[in-house]
């Protein structure tokens, strides 16, 4: 049978002598797998429309096992992106993660769409001269797509007793899965001490549209703060 995707390009595995397997994530099926035949010989038709980062429209042939990719027509090839060794760098970090996370098979417009997004706002926000933007970008992938997969961080009361958070002394923890207040985290000693600007950093993430992260400023030193608990969140539940 044939199937019709819109796919974003993960990534790619060379097989045999000319094929190649390629990892994708479509609006239609989620994460997927299919072989692109012949697809490293000279000339061949598909090999610039199956390139990692790109988003194209994908058909495949299915009669058993991974099917055969038969067409494919791209959409945006994201071509700032390729262009741009930081850029690539971080979006190559965020497919590897998403990667992990992400089950084969169980499609989401939410996770799709979000996909879409951080790649649309890092093509902009290349040639900017500001790569912290692409740091910033990825991790508030990284919170909304934790959030949209059912791993959600409490920022908004203490996540071990639910009482009001002040800002006297804000620790967090991967254990308890978000910001603790000043008690509960004396409890804790795995508690990491996060910055109050940290803390509203993650807010922002989870509260705001990814295209919006553009507008975000930030200190370095507070920047570092919300990606070592991150960091931790993901060692903790990964």
């Amino acid at each position: 049978m044939e199937y019709k995707y819109t796919a974003i390009i993960l990534n790619k595995r060379n097989v045999g002598e000319t094929d190649r397997i390629c990892t994708m994530y479509s609006l239609e099926g989620g994460k997927i797998k299919s072989v692109a035949k012949g697809v490293r010989k000279p000339q061949a038709k598909l090999a610039a429309s199956l390139e990692s980062i790109t988003l194209a429209d994908v058909t495949i042939v299915r009669s058993r096992g991974l099917g055969k990719i038969t067409g494919s027509i791209v959409e945006n090839n994201f071509t700032a992106i390729k262009k741009d060794e930081q850029a690539l760098l971080n979006v190559f970090a965020v497919f590897h993660l998403f990667d992990k996370l992400v089950d084969f098979e169980n499609p989401d417009q939410g996770v799709f769409e979000l996909l879409q997004k951080y790649l649309e706002s890092m093509e902009k926000a290349v040639g900017g001269g500001d790569e912290q933007k692409y740091l910033i970008f990825r991790y508030g992938f990284i919170v909304k797509l934790l959030d949209a997969l059912g791993y959600a961080i409490g920022v908004d009361v203490c996540a071990a007793c639910g009482c009001e958070l002040t800002p006297a002394k804000i620790c967090f923890s991967s254990q308890q899965g978000g910001v603790l207040c000043e008690q509960c985290a004396k409890q804790d000693k795995d508690a990491i001490l996060v910055s109050v600007n940290a803390v509203k950093m993650l807010r922002l993430f989870l509260k705001n549209d990814l295209p919006t992260f553009a507008k975000i400023q930030a200190f370095r030193q507070d920047f570092d703060s919300m990606r070592l608990a991150v960091d931790d969140f993901l060692r903790w539940n990964l």
